[in-house]
């Protein structure tokens, strides 16, 4: 009883499942990529040195030279126009520079251990730049950066004013007022507005 096999049972050997795609196919594409990669390679040849372009170009003959400056020849023939004299604007100065003289700081902001004489440094007069006053600290901080990227000084000042807190953003201080302009061009060419304070 134990050697035969039950009915209804048969004795089939466990086939083996057919793989989807076959190794021949896998074989095939693995080969393929790699003649890929050596033609990239032979087409790139990182290990062969770079070449300079040493060849001479092939002498100028005198005429082929001559062809291209035929503009002297033909510049004296030319008829010049001269501009009307309304076209020619009066005033030449269109980027005249808007200084603000500063109200001077208050007697209860002075020094009380001061004299009544003012040093020379003090008597001099100073410039600034105000760039823009900002009601977050964040934005004024990152005008500062802006600026002290440009190659200029800047600090922030808080300022309370009518019973809001602000954040000025100043340059300075500049000795001249031609220092003080330099500056502002400065600030102009990278996209920020000031206006020059006396101080």
């Amino acid at each position: 009883m134990f050697g035969k096999t039950q009915r209804g049972v048969s004795e089939r050997p466990n086939k083996q499942k057919k793989p989807l795609i076959p190794t021949w196919l896998w074989m095939l594409v693995v080969i393929l990529i790699v003649l890929c990669f050596a033609v990239a390679l032979m087409l790139w040849k990182p290990w062969s040195p770079v070449q300079t372009n040493t060849q001479v170009a092939p002498e100028q003959t005198q005429e082929d030279i001559n062809k291209d400056y035929r503009f002297y020849e033909l510049l004296p023939q030319q008829q010049v126009t001269p501009i009307p004299e309304q076209a020619v604007p009066e005033n030449k100065s269109s980027n005249a520079v808007v200084i603000i003289e500063a109200p001077e700081a208050p007697a209860s902001e002075t020094n009380p251990n001061q004299t009544g004489l003012m040093s020379t440094e003090e008597a001099k007069s100073n410039y600034i730049l105000q760039v823009r006053s900002y009601n977050d600290p964040d934005q004024a901080d990152a005008r500062r950066a802006e600026i002290i990227l440009n190659g200029l000084s800047a600090d922030v000042l808080k300022i309370e004013e009518n019973g809001e807190t602000w954040y000025r953003v100043i340059s300075g201080p500049y000795e001249s007022q031609d220092a003080a302009v330099s500056a502002q061009q400065t600030l102009q060419h990278s996209g920020i507005d000031s206006i020059v304070v006396k101080r």
